[in-house]
């Protein structure tokens, strides 16, 4: 097992910015309320948790990647950081302000030096400006280059590989990827040093994505750019980024060095998406595991690991001592009672599906047992209470919140993983079979 030293917040900010590093993130949290106006005030509703407690450093001059489901709070962590949403709590510091506490002017004079290029490259452009205008927006939001905005605006655009004479054609003359770099020039007018890229060529066809990924990297190599790039499509994210952090259910769960986090993973979740990516091999064999279950309400996460519902290697709770692999039938057992994914006609029939070699023995046998005759009689949720309570609930997943750094394995930058596998007392178990 790897090495792992501690718990804490994970990720690596101290609070404060330095030469290396641009920005930090400290606790970040977002929670947006159910309902809008007076119905919030007269029902006393849970909000919904998108982001909770986030913390990282962005390195000056590094393309930090953050990857996770659809849903996970990619999107509003990056409106978060750029306050184009407030935070519930937390701070972020660029080069030693904290943003969340700026407002008015302070807050305007700061935007100048972060800007985002956002998913859509069609809704994101005003379909009633032409292209130098749109570039020319953010220099005159910010007073910048007064007699200059137009020639700023012409080489800008041939900057990112678009025909400067085309200054005065409107966005929809031009295809999705030319579309997208106009987002890239306007982003660029007022020489910003970070750039938040939400999911910037998801929208695009395969080799345009490849294009606007080189022009992206060349124009941060030229103007010094930093780049936070958010997107859900791992090839991507390999290609552009050198480190990676992983996002679910509106956490990070691990952040490391690009070939140590795709080589290496220390974190169920960051495998469960790895295993995801196609093999493009059609003689390649084998199935590729699949995560089960939907994800949890961002409005009642589980407790303590927020991914333990759906994880493989669910650790089982101290007080029992089974096998491996009779854990791992436990495990499956539990979830299956909890969705239903099965007929129980026969309580023989089920009790050999799960257990062909017989159920554990002492209370988690009896546990099971009586389960198992729950199920017989129709009782399923009454089964899956038991089941839950006795076997998930009680393990140290659902207890603690886990944040670990792991020795890495290639190179020497920091490797974190939200798992309690690396709690030095723990032994990994096997995962169940899907």
């Amino acid at each position: 097992m790897s090495e792992a030293s501690g718990t804490g917040p994970l990720g690596t900010g101290a609070g404060e910015t330095d030469d290396d590093t641009i920005l930090s993130v400290q606790g970040l949290t977002k929670h947006f309320s159910q309902s809008d106006g007076m119905l919030s005030a007269l029902f006393d509703e849970p909000p919904v948790r998108a982001v909770e407690d986030v913390s990282f450093d962005v390195k000056r001059g590094e393309t930090l990647g953050l990857v996770g489901e659809s849903g996970c709070g990619k999107s509003t962590l990056a409106r978060t950081i750029l306050r184009l949403v407030d935070p519930t709590d937390g701070a972020v510091y660029f080069e030693g302000d904290n943003l969340a506490e700026l407002s008015g002017s302070d807050l305007r004079e700061r935007r100048r030096d972060l800007q985002m290029i956002f998913q859509d490259p069609q809704s994101s452009l005003d379909p009633r400006m032409k292209v130098g205008p749109i570039v020319e927006e953010p220099m005159k939001a910010h007073g910048l280059y007064k007699g200059e905005r137009e020639e700023r605006a012409r080489e800008l655009l041939e900057k990112v590989g678009l025909d400067p004479h085309h200054y005065n054609r409107y966005p929809h003359q031009f295809s999705g990827g030319q579309r997208q770099r106009i987002n890239l020039a306007r982003a660029l007018s007022v020489n910003p040093d970070f750039i938040v890229c939400d999911e910037p060529v998801s929208a695009l066809d395969v080799s345009i994505q490849a294009q606007v990924l080189n022009t992206m990297q060349e124009l941060q190599d030229e103007f010094g750019l930093t780049y936070l790039f958010i997107a859900h499509d791992l090839s991507v994210i390999r290609h552009i980024s050198d480190r990676v952090a992983v996002m679910y259910l509106g956490q990070l769960v691990e952040l490391a060095e690009t070939e140590e986090l795709f080589d290496h993973p220390e974190h169920p979740y960051t495998e469960a998406l790895l295993d995801s990516i196609p093999v493009p091999d059609p003689r390649a064999t084998g199935t590729r595991s699949v995560l089960e279950g939907d994800v949890p309400s961002p409005i009642e996460p589980p407790s303590g690991c927020r991914f333990r519902t759906r994880c493989p290697k669910l650790i089982q709770p101290d007080e029992f001592s089974m096998d491996a692999e009779t854990w791992a039938a436990v495990r499956e057992f539990a979830r299956a009672v909890d969705r239903r994914t099965f007929e129980a006609d026969d309580r023989g029939d089920v009790r050999t599906k799960f257990f062909p070699d017989g159920t554990p023995s002492g209370r988690a046998g009896g546990v099971v047992d009586d389960a198992l005759d729950q199920v017989a009689d129709d009782e399923w949720e009454d089964a899956a209470d038991q089941l839950i309570s006795t076997f998930a609930d009680a393990s140290i997943c659902a207890n603690e919140e886990p944040s670990y750094a792991v020795e890495p394995t290639i190179g020497d930058g920091e490797h974190f993983a939200a798992c309690h596998l690396h709690r030095e007392d723990v032994e990994a178990p096997a995962p169940a079979d899907d």
